[in-house]
């Protein structure tokens, strides 16, 4: 029998970091090669992976055993999930139906499942992240406003599903996956437009118009997701990892970083490491 599981429920060890309005956000902690049988939630929600290795399954073209990273579970949908290794962390984002109702039907993007894998969306979750750990008297509104910006930036990048649609979506999704996979690299419009075969001026005009952002403020973004994973995954020095993610050297890297994080680099790697020394103990 298919298990139906409740508000909060994920199979693992749950820390609620936050919960108000309709929103609760939770870390929770897997166990070792645990594998997941299929089941379904109630409220839709948001998989952030903060440490380790996980996947998902569920039934449709795409859903064969994908990776996650930051990964869609809408509500009412079969689907089953493992942690290899030494299992591992994530962050759940979940809606309960009030919440929904409260925006009147502009949540579509939560009826189908999905996965990001880099960009605004991710950088927003790492922003999430961040601004639930550190809790103030502005953190309901900042919580709030950064979910919005989550949705809307859902929405607009299409996720891993985006090549298979039609018209200008569809070379953006090939410019989105140029740039996830040449970041690091210092490439201009006009290589970027010529490897598409778009104009400049056109691919300026319609990846604002569906990103939300320039071409050049969605690179910074995917430079600092690489870089929080090279922070929170070695102990590479802030040098290498500058010049891995593409920035120009470290000073650099330490002012988008801070401007984009909140925190410099070094600082958000301490933290990091402060919140396993409090797991372990």
């Amino acid at each position: 029998m298919l298990r139906v599981l409740e508000p909060g429920d994920y199979f693992g060890t749950p820390t609620q970091r936050y919960r108000d309005d309709g929103i609760s956000i939770v870390e929770t902690d897997f166990a070792t090669d645990l594998v997941i049988p299929q089941h379904e939630h109630v409220n839709p929600f948001f998989c952030f992976v903060l440490d380790g290795r996980g996947t998902r399954s569920w039934p449709a073209r795409h859903g064969n055993n994908g990776p996650m990273s930051l990964t869609l579970f809408p509500a009412g949908l079969p689907h089953e999930n493992c942690w290899y290794g030494a299992g591992g962390k994530a962050l759940h984002v979940e809606f309960s139906s009030l919440w929904l109702q409260r925006l009147g039907g502009r949540t579509r993007i939560l009826d189908c499942p999905n996965d990001f894998v880099g960009g605004t969306p991710v950088s927003l979750v790492r922003r999430l992240v961040r601004e639930c750990r550190e809790q103030d008297s502005a953190t309901s509104l900042a919580v709030e406003g950064l979910v919005l910006e989550l949705l809307a930036a859902c929405e607009r990048s299409g996720g891993s599903t985006a090549a298979t649609v039609t018209g200008s979506r569809r070379w953006l999704a090939r410019v989105e996956a140029l740039l996830l996979e040449r970041f690091h690299e210092a490439l201009t419009l006009d290589e970027i437009a010529a490897d598409i075969h778009v104009s400049a001026d056109h691919l300026t005009r319609e990846f604002r118009k569906h990103f939300g952002v320039t071409v050049g403020e969605y690179v910074r973004q995917i430079r600092v997701d690489f870089a929080c994973a090279q922070l929170a995954s070695g102990r590479q020095s802030l040098a290498a990892i500058a010049e891995a993610a593409g920035f120009a050297d470290q000073s650099h890297f330490t002012r988008v970083f801070r401007r984009r994080m909140g925190v410099t680099p070094a600082v958000y790697r301490s933290q990091l490491r402060g919140d396993r020394s409090c797991s372990k103990d």
